[in-house]
């Protein structure tokens, strides 16, 4: 049987008779090949030499500051043998990195216990960092309730290795929903979080763990403070894991347009006292964001539970990241001096970036999610281009309102306006891999050169205009 035929039947059994593979190898191949596409999306990127190639807007990926990154090394960058060529002090992380960012976090995120170095694991990305607490907190078929919309990457890390559970944080069901800004709203997380934990409860999922991305990815907003209390306060009543990714902690920017959008705050810096068992809150943070480096693959783990850095200790060998890339970033967090100039400088970028996208997708009538202060993406309403119609009503492409019919339709619409970006040289995001609640959304990402984001907008533009004179028919 051809590879095409097996992925057409999705069988994972004959998958895993065909290549004489494992049941769980026979299930990826057909389920979990999501790299496949985003592989072709970047074999032919835009440049002004190449103007016939793909616009990128799909990634978190900030290149804005990536030219200080490329200098930093190349001045920096040292080969020591015995520290970078050997097995060194083993693959949890080289002290020096752990020392750094234990500075780096007491300081930055104004950690209220002190931070210590033999408290923090790397390894070799976020990603790498959620597979192995998947691994190491759940059973085969529990569950992490994540709020929607969520990181796509998670529907990957979760269910892969560990076949942990995503239990979606739903906010559409709630009768009291208006919008976007209640997915950040602390009396309308407690009444999503007892509703989902509850739904997990009647399907057989056993909950072991919540997971916030904070700043919010696809949202690009802080949580404020009384709303992680809130979190943490449901998670030590249920005995539940509170996973806090702070990856975008230092992407945070000025946004006149936001209306009550809260600054960062790290769980490290809230006082969680007679809330939740300090063993229960884990902290994630990598250098792909904040430091514009999504190839160094540096993801780092915060846990004072000693057993569960010991479970991810006896796995760490398999994430184990290069020392002398390691060597980099400690690097960069020692120079105090760099360091701050170069947040600050990106953080300024970002809201000059930002300032100009929104302006750009005002002027070609796109509306987007404004109330946000962070990440490099952008949250925009595509809906009337899958209705055909001038207004959407809010909440009418909910997928707790729409019929099977209605939600075959309208995912086929989704997927078809993907591929005319696609088809005329820009990708953005669907809001479907972000597992959103109402189809229509994308998410945009504008951290490209501003010539490459200029010429991605257009083709935007034109896609959309050319969708409007042919309708749907």
């Amino acid at each position: 049987m051809s590879s095409t035929l097996l992925l057409e039947t999705k069988s994972a059994k004959d998958a895993a008779s065909s290549f004489q593979i494992a049941d769980r190898a026979g299930h990826n191949f057909v389920h979990m090949r999501q790299w496949e596409g985003f592989e072709k999306s970047l074999a032919n990127p835009w440049t002004p030499e190449t103007p016939d190639g793909l616009v990128n807007l799909g990634v978190a990926e900030n290149t804005l500051m990536h030219q200080e990154v490329v200098e930093f090394m190349a001045k920096n960058t040292v080969v020591n043998p015995i520290s970078h060529l050997s097995y060194g002090s083993g693959p949890k992380g080289s002290p020096r990195l752990r020392r750094a960012l234990a500075s780096f976090i007491n300081s930055g995120f104004q950690a209220r216990e002190p931070v210590r170095a033999e408290d923090i694991i790397v390894l070799s990305g976020v990603t790498s960092v959620v597979d192995n607490l998947a691994w190491a907190i759940l059973n085969e078929g529990e569950g992490i309730i994540i709020p929607q919309p969520f990181y796509s990457g998670f529907a990957v890390d979760i269910p892969t290795r560990a076949h942990g559970v995503i239990v979606p944080l739903e906010f559409q069901k709630l009768k009291e929903y208006s919008g976007f800004d209640d997915v950040f709203d602390p009396a309308m997380n407690v009444k999503a979080l007892e509703a989902a934990l509850e739904g997990a409860k009647e399907k057989g999922i056993k909950v072991r763990a919540v997971l916030v991305t904070n700043p919010h990815n696809p949202l690009g907003r802080c949580y404020p403070v009384e709303t992680l209390l809130e979190i943490a306060s449901f998670c030590g009543r249920h005995g539940l894991h509170l996973i806090s990714d702070e990856i975008y902690a230092k992407s945070v920017f000025s946004n006149p347009r936001a209306r009550s959008s809260a600054p960062f705050a790290s769980i490290l810096s809230i006082d969680l006292t007679d809330r939740i068992d300090s063993q229960l809150v884990h902290v994630l943070y990598g250098a792909s964001k904040d430091f514009c480096a999504n190839g160094l693959r540096l993801g780092i783990l915060h846990t004072r539970n000693q057993g569960l850095q010991a479970a991810i200790a006896s796995t760490s060998m398999l994430a184990w990241p290069p020392y002398l890339i390691q060597e980099v970033w400690a690097g960069m967090l020692e120079d105090e001096a760099f360091t701050s100039n170069f947040l600050e400088t990106n953080q300024k970028r970002l809201a000059e970036q930002y300032a100009f996208t929104t302006r750009r997708l005002d002027e070609y009538g796109i509306p987007h999610y404004d109330n946000t202060n962070a990440g490099m993406f952008i949250w925009i309403d595509l809906r009337r281009y899958l209705t055909g119609k001038a207004e959407v009503a809010p909440g009418e492409l909910s997928l707790h309102r729409l019929t099977a019919e209605e939600k075959e339709k309208y995912l086929q619409r989704e997927s078809e306006l993907g591929r005319r970006l696609f088809k005329n040289g820009v990708n953005i995001a669907l809001g479907t891999w972000f597992a959103t609640e109402e189809l229509g959304w994308f998410r945009l990402g504008y951290t490209v050169p501003r010539e490459a984001l200029e010429t991605g907008l257009e083709r935007i533009r034109k896609t959309l205009k050319d969708v409007v004179a042919s309708g749907w028919a």
